[in-house]
């Protein structure tokens, strides 16, 4: 019995155990290097061989010996299509797996259902048939390693395979030239798969390498023109636009466009633009379509976050990528015309520290196409890309910072030498002042002015903006008044005077806003006239009766024709007027109420037996526990004017 196991285990069988092993041994070898399981699929099936071979040597059928190959081959169909997640159905595979398992237990257990060994192995071409149609199917899915093994070992397996079934069909499986010829050589193919195997790894770490050599040159790139960039002046500019333009270069687009969100108005507007550059987004119907004016519209384009392709980016963080423009493309249709249509798209956020602040995107025009490695390489520019525009917003902030610091220190010089150290005395009236900045230099302003005996002008204003240049119109507001106050003009006329001299010479965003009033202390009468400011009031002393005196005009360096007006009244013994700025009334409590008139006028009316000065500090205290830990966002300012006794 030993001697039959050790003769049938001799000769051809033992060589075909020998390369089985090795074959099985290599496969399990580069399993370490393969995450999707093929190697360990041909190490079954060269596994499967080996258990063949050995039950054909102890039980000679040709039948069990066809249907063995049908079972391989199936298995081998299988191991090529699963890398690309079918559903196929259960006949097509599984099924055929199903029936030669039948027919080699039949065959095995000395039976027959009138399948022939001749059959059986004519059966095998029927999956060789299927590695015939992968290329076909599949070629354009060589994505993983595994995909790209079944589509490069589809054509010898193909060949390989046939030549075995149809050798053992004409020359009979147990001849010797098939033994020593043809079953070796199939074990080759087998080891050639494993080869192949290897050679895509190698190639897949030098294209690893190279990518990465590409990448940290791009990056390289980018950081040495963003870097170079902050030393100019205009240096965010130049940081935005020498970014677009490593983008575009390593990713081999046409054009591209830098977008950059502001957060307070929740929109986003293209910064750079280079090259080519279609618009992705629906032009307005009235937009002439020509390549100036869509290029011109394009460059100042600004889109509310959420709106268009761009907006969204924008608003999500997430990437898009239109690898070829197609019927299901996401871009618009803008016209016909070449130079408005996008080949390829992809869009990427701008993010730094989970806060979005732009966004950049690629295109190719024409029928051009972006790769996977483009899109990848448009990721990680725009991930380093988003480092380099924070550090800009930090620079710029930083540089306006000093800025502003400098231009505080001279605003706050002007100021202090414009508002009185002391208000002066004029006989029958008295006079007292709360005034408060909201961030270090203040826009508003209060004066007054005695002019011929008993008489004076008193001012107050609020100037838009801040800084020097809100100093300016104050000086000149200021310098007017006191060379027209000693003429005998009415207070309209002071004012038409005063907007007659700061029109045209300011910019319109530091226009002011002017409340004047004239008063003769010894007979109580008041002229005032308002340009744009808050209404006056009175509080009566008898009774307490508030009045307000309203005007309504345009502000001071808006119109140079404006004509102003001016109300007439008369203040009793005991009267007070109040003139304030903006800020006080719209000061705002922590529940978002403002303080408003009726609170102003409250306090008045509960202090109106008290100085001007005390009722100008009761109403600092009042209007600071309304305010409680609120910032104020303006300025705030109130005048009172008390007639007593001549």
């Amino acid at each position: 019995m030993w001697d039959s196991i050790i003769k049938v285990l001799g000769g051809p069988l033992l060589a075909k155990l020998v390369l089985a092993a090795v074959l099985i041994e290599v496969f399990l070898f580069l399993r370490k290097k393969d995450t999707e399981g093929a190697m360990t699929g041909y190490a079954l099936v060269s596994g499967f061989l080996a258990l063949r071979d050995v039950v054909s040597a102890f039980l000679p059928n040709p039948a069990l010996f066809g249907a063995g190959d049908l079972v391989f081959f199936g298995l081998l169909l299988f191991i090529c299509i699963k890398p690309f997640r079918l559903g196929w159905p259960f006949w097509t595979i599984e099924g055929l797996g199903l029936v030669a398992f039948i027919a080699l237990v039949l065959e095995a257990s000395g039976l027959d259902l009138g399948l022939g060994a001749d059959l059986l192995r004519l059966a095998a071409l029927v999956p060789i048939l299927g590695l015939l149609l992968l290329p076909l199917l599949f070629r354009a899915q060589a994505d993983t390693t595994a995909r790209s093994l079944s589509l490069k070992t589809w054509l010898p397996l193909t060949v390989g395979s046939t030549v075995y079934v149809v050798a053992g069909f004409l020359l009979g499986t147990g001849q010797p030239l098939f033994l020593l010829l043809v079953e070796p050589a199939f074990y080759g193919l087998l080891f050639a798969v494993a080869l192949i195997f290897v050679d895509i790894i190698q190639g897949q770490l030098v294209s690893a390498v190279d990518y990465y050599e590409e990448s940290v040159d791009s990056l390289y790139d980018l950081l040495l023109s963003t870097g170079t960039a902050m030393r100019s002046e205009t240096f965010l500019q130049d940081v935005v636009d020498n970014m677009i333009r490593t983008v575009v270069d390593r990713t081999g687009a046409d054009g591209g466009a830098l977008l950059l969100a502001d957060e307070f108005e929740e929109t986003v507007s293209i910064r750079a633009i280079c090259g080519a550059y279609p618009p992705p987004f629906k032009l307005p119907e009235n937009l002439p379509k020509t390549q100036d004016r869509v290029v011109s519209f394009v460059r100042h384009a600004r889109f509310k976050l959420g709106e268009g392709i761009l907006g969204e980016v924008s608003r999500t963080g997430k990437h898009v990528f239109v690898p070829q423009a197609g019927p299901d493309s996401p871009l618009p249709d803008n016209g016909d015309e070449a130079w408005l249509k996008s080949g390829a798209f992809i869009a990427s956020p701008l993010i730094v520290r989970d806060r979005i602040i732009g966004a950049v995107s690629v295109v190719k025009t024409g029928e051009g196409s972006f790769s996977e490695r483009d899109f990848d390489r448009c990721k990680l520019l725009a991930n380093f890309g988003s480092i380099a525009v924070a550090n800009s917003f930090s620079f710029l902030e930083a540089a306006e910072r000093s800025d502003i610091e400098r231009e505080a220190d001279i605003a706050a010089d002007v100021q202090a030498n414009l508002v009185p150290k002391k208000l002066p005395e004029v006989r029958g009236i008295a006079f007292g002042v709360f005034a408060s900045s909201a961030r270090g230099v203040c826009s508003d302003y209060y004066d007054v002015i005695p002019t011929k005996g008993d008489k004076a002008v008193v001012a107050v204003g609020d100037v838009a903006g801040k800084g020097v240049a809100a100093s300016i119109v104050l000086v000149m507001v200021r310098s007017i008044l006191q060379l027209i106050t000693a003429s005998t003009k009415d207070a309209a006329t002071l004012l038409q005077w005063v907007n007659r001299g700061i029109t045209g010479k300011v910019d319109l965003d530091h226009y002011a806003t002017l409340c004047l009033a004239a008063v003769d202390s010894a007979s109580g009468a008041v002229e005032l006239a308002n340009a744009g400011h808050q209404p006056a009031f009175i509080c009566r002393a008898a009774d307490g009766n508030l009045e307000t005196v309203e005007a309504k005009s345009v502000p001071i360096g808006v119109e140079r024709g404006t004509v102003y007006g001016s109300t007439r009244f008369a203040l009793g013994e005991g009267d007070i007027l109040v003139l304030y700025t903006d800020g006080i009334v719209e000061t705002m409590n922590p529940q978002g109420k403002q303080y408003g008139r009726k609170n102003l006028g409250a306090v008045v009316q509960r202090a109106r037996a008290s100085s001007p000065s005390q009722i100008a500090s009761r109403i600092e205290e009042d209007l600071l526990g309304f305010a409680g830990q609120t910032r104020p966002h303006d300025d705030r300012t109130v005048l009172v004017m008390k007639r007593s006794k001549a």
